[in-house]
């Protein structure tokens, strides 16, 4: 009959801390230890441990051989990773098309019908955590789509091409060089995502009257100075009022403003203002394009997306208050990592 022996009291009081503390097979183990130091034989211990007398035997002896540290379970190198060539490329290659294209009502992914689609369609059983990060590593990442125009100019790179060398004519002659657009803010609340407990949804109230006012503004080029001028109504008379501000501003000196096709940049009444002031000239950009090529798009979305996202206001005068100290914060530093 196989008895062991504990060396010590250390080893033995390490062997109860194993019997509380250690995972529930280490605990077992030190059980069979103590047991058997006991005097317990090898068929009591297994039946009440409910295993066979051979497991018994094999961790008494290879107690006595290596002491405690023999009871521990060895590393294990763990399951395969998932993150193969194979997978990956499954991955993006079904990601990379709309649920549509599979026959899914769905109109786009989500981790779960992807997770579903990629053991159903391809035979690729995969968690629903690596598949996150699996699209992750393929530089996908879960945010918002936005609006494009249905046409292109068919010049626009002719088009972007003479602009640059206007602008750089302009500023080699000591113009300032001025991009330009225009914005609506509204009392309604832009919604943006944020964070929230579970549960907990955050109601914004309605107002009961949607009041607008637009913003003008530009950028100046060389040194990120912001110039605006909050309106109304978006007309050619409150464009002309905008460019008079800034010539103004620079104290008559030669402007060249970049900006999109807008109704209220080519009228009449504003060709006149132009003849009549020889010092401010316009530059267009690219057709259908205003969003993408004006720097000043991404000024309008950084506005909205800090200052008056959530943002719940009691009357529009408190809305242009929130307008107005984003502004007064704005550093011409932030506005080049803004547009760049």
């Amino acid at each position: 009959m196989l008895f062991v022996t504990i060396a010590s009291e250390s080893e033995c009081q390490a062997l109860r801390d194993l019997t509380r503390q250690a995972a529930g097979r280490v605990a077992l183990r030190a059980l069979m230890v103590l047991w058997s130091a006991a005097r317990v034989p090898i068929p009591e211990i297994a039946s009440r441990l409910h295993c066979r007398p051979k497991t018994v035997r094999k961790w008494l002896r290879r107690f006595e051989r290596e002491g405690t540290a023999g009871l521990l379970d060895l590393p294990r190198a763990g399951r395969p990773r998932a993150d193969t060539a194979v997978a990956r490329q499954a991955v993006w290659a079904q990601a990379h098309q709309p649920p549509s294209c599979f026959g899914y009502v769905a109109a786009l992914w989500t981790i779960a019908a992807l997770t579903r689609h990629l053991a159903g369609r391809c035979s690729l059983r995969l968690s629903a955590w690596k598949v996150r990060e699996l699209l992750r590593s393929l530089r996908y990442r879960f945010t918002r789509p936005k609006h494009a125009p249905r046409k292109v100019d068919p010049e626009r790179e002719q088009v972007q091409q003479a602009l640059g060398r206007r602008i750089a004519e302009a500023r080699s002659a000591g113009a300032h060089v001025l991009v330009e657009d225009e914005t609506d803010i509204r009392l309604f609340p832009v919604l943006r995502r944020m964070w929230l407990v579970i549960g907990e949804q955050l109601r914004l109230q309605a107002p009961l009257q949607n009041q607008k006012r637009t913003i003008f503004g530009a950028i100046d080029i060389e040194t990120g100075a912001v110039f605006y001028r909050v309106f109304g109504r978006k007309r050619t008379l409150e464009m002309v009022g905008h460019l008079g501000d800034l010539l103004a501003a620079y104290g008559g000196e030669p402007l060249l403003v970049v900006l999109d096709h807008a109704s209220i940049h080519k009228s009449r009444l504003l060709r006149e203002w132009l003849s009549l002031h020889p010092q401010v000239e316009l530059a267009y950009l690219p057709r259908y394009g205003g969003h993408r090529d004006n720097p000043v798009e991404k000024l309008w979305w950084h506005l909205k997306g800090t200052a008056l996202a959530n943002r719940c206001c009691s009357s529009i005068n408190e809305l242009v208050a929130a307008v107005e100290r984003y502004f007064s914060e704005l550093t011409p530093e932030k506005v080049f990592q803004l547009v760049a």
